[in-house]
């Protein structure tokens, strides 16, 4: 792919969705089960799964817009002379975008945020899929008499030899050459769905052998696998992080929004709603009818992981096994990249990383684009004067295109004029080297995104080597971290950028823009008083379980 390429968007919104979907279904959705069977499965699980779509649905928006802001006065200095480049990629960041509305402390805090996520979900990913490769190899090399589960010598070669596999993946520039990898990963997760939905609809048509219990507690438990509401406030509480976590794509929202293409108001509205309602109808079919499958489970409970609730001999669930196993190792790249480029990012702002950026500039040839070949043809026409024709895709994006979202109306139709771009060309190119030095982050040398990708996957694989649950990381991560990056920083960063002065000298009139302001405005506000109560009860009901744990 040619230099000239690389700088342009190429997402669509396939592919967008694909990638999308494939940071947010994953083995997270195997804990909803769990979830709806703690808080009814027939009434208040479902509803409150369909009111966490709708918020983060809600956060995602407010995090596009957020990233805009943030970037909209270094587009407006690159693109003053280059106004049909709309194709251009996007250069904002989760970090960028709180620094802008937060100040510089916010910066570190939020790339620490992401990748601790990031980092931590890879080690939990990587604890899984060790999981899930159990079965396959201790039916090869027999692990010793009372080992149970949890790591062993030949458990976690497996799982490092497919990490090994899959590194080459997360040295990738960017996440839209990852699409094909996402639609493989979301067809695996399906199909795991499908082999949970079947043997639950045998449990309930009597055909699955069911367990007898002496104990009427769990005869009762067995005979009550639907219900419409939880039987204690402890229940929801243990249960909104994992609803909560089931939604979590945030770090890789902006990366996707930056290479998509044409991203206007109406096609990005289309590319979010069209990858969170199948998502939410996956989770809600997964999660009842694994909730269901208490009724033919030993105590008449789910566990955490509604695999582990089926017989490791049976033939079907060994599918889904290997399904999610695929699922997962196809997921690490989406977890991996966000983490390392935060990492070059850093990197680069050191006096080593500096250098490796030279030494990458250098070889990659990083002359001024030459504009005339780019954009214009020299063709001479019948006075002996030089005609100009632009690009069929740029023509095509000039007279098609939508209003973008959040659109500057200060970009004038003067600027379009072929003439005034030739006569000022020396100052495009001027600008355009400015702009080359503002998106040096470190992550067009190939040589930083493999140290760090290498160095991010490889020791979050080391620390799962010698982890055997990582239950309480999943919990602190979904009641604590997960909900300040995904609601409580997009929605405050959205409230801190879009005031109201930025929105009066883009909105001239005072009708129906003003109430739509007004209210995204208001929810904004009420998720973040919502959230951060929530926030701060979850964290402390996480602790409270893994200090219980550790007591019993």
């Amino acid at each position: 792919m040619s230099r000239q390429d690389e700088s342009k968007r190429q997402g669509n919104i396939s592919s967008a969705r694909f990638n999308l979907l494939s940071s947010m279904v994953g083995g997270g959705s195997l804990s909803l089960p769990l979830a709806f069977h703690q808080t009814g499965n027939m009434f208040m699980a479902p509803l409150l799964l369909v009111i966490t779509s709708v918020l983060a649905q809600q956060s995602i928006y407010f995090l596009v817009k957020a990233g805009i802001y943030s970037t909209e006065r270094r587009d407006m200095s690159d693109n003053h002379n280059d106004p049909l480049d709309n194709d251009k990629k996007g250069t904002a960041s989760y970090e960028n975008m709180a620094s802008q509305a937060f100040g510089a402390r916010a910066r570190v805090l939020s790339s620490v945020l992401v990748f601790a996520c990031c980092f931590f979900g890879t080690a939990g990913y990587a604890v899984l899929l060790r999981d899930m490769l159990e079965p396959l190899v201790d039916s090869v090399v027999v692990p010793p008499e009372g080992t149970g589960g949890g790591p062993t010598f030949s458990r976690n070669l497996a799982m490092l030899t497919v990490i090994l596999i899959v590194s080459p993946l997360c040295i990738m520039k960017n996440l839209t050459a990852l699409k094909n990898v996402g639609a493989a990963s979301m067809a695996s997760v399906l199909t795991v769905g499908l082999c949970v939905a079947y043997r639950s609809i045998e449990c309930q048509l009597g055909f699955t052998e069911q367990h007898d219990n002496d104990n009427s507690d769990i005869k009762e438990n067995s005979e009550s696998s639907m219900q419409a509401f939880p039987s204690s406030m402890k229940m929801v509480l243990d249960a909104v992080p994992l609803f909560i976590s089931s939604y979590i794509c945030h770090f890789n929202v902006l990366p996707i929004h930056n290479e998509l293409r044409c991203p206007t108001s109406d096609r990005v509205t289309q590319w979010v709603r069209t990858s969170m309602w199948p998502a939410t109808l996956f989770y809600y079919v997964i999660g009842l009818t694994g909730s269901l499958y208490a009724k033919c489970t030993p105590t008449g409970e789910i566990q955490g992981n509604i695999l582990l609730d089926f017989d490791e001999d049976d033939p079907l669930l060994l599918l889904g096994r290997m399904c999610l196993a695929m699922t997962i190792t196809l997921a690490f790249p989406m977890l991996v990249i966000p983490a390392r480029d935060i990492l070059v990012r850093a990197v680069a702002g050191t006096r080593c990383g500096r250098r490796i950026i030279a030494k990458s500039a250098r070889k990659s040839s990083l002359a001024p684009l030459d504009v005339s070949d780019a954009m214009f043809s020299d063709d001479e026409g019948p006075n002996g004067l030089t005609e100009v024709h632009f690009e069929h895709m740029e023509v095509a994006q000039a007279t098609h295109l939508e209003e973008p979202l959040l659109a500057m109306e200060n970009r004038s139709i003067a600027n379009t004029a072929p003439d005034a771009m030739r006569d000022d060309l020396d100052e495009f190119d001027e600008n355009r080297s400015t702009s080359r030095s503002i998106e040096q982050d470190g992550t067009d040398s190939r040589l930083l995104r493999i140290a760090a990708a290498l160095s991010v996957f490889w020791s979050a694989a080391i620390i799962a080597c010698s982890v055997s649950s990582i239950d309480v990381v999943w919990d602190l991560l979904g009641s604590s971290f997960s909900i300040m990056m995904a609601f409580i920083i997009p929605c405050g960063a959205y409230l801190k950028l879009a005031g109201r002065n930025r929105f009066f000298n883009q909105v001239s009139d005072g009708g129906a823009s003003f109430r739509k302001w007004m209210v995204s405005r208001t929810l904004a506000w009420i998720m973040v008083i919502g959230f951060v109560p929530l926030m701060i009860v979850s964290t402390a009901n996480a602790v409270y379980n893994s200090l219980s744990a550790n007591v019993v």
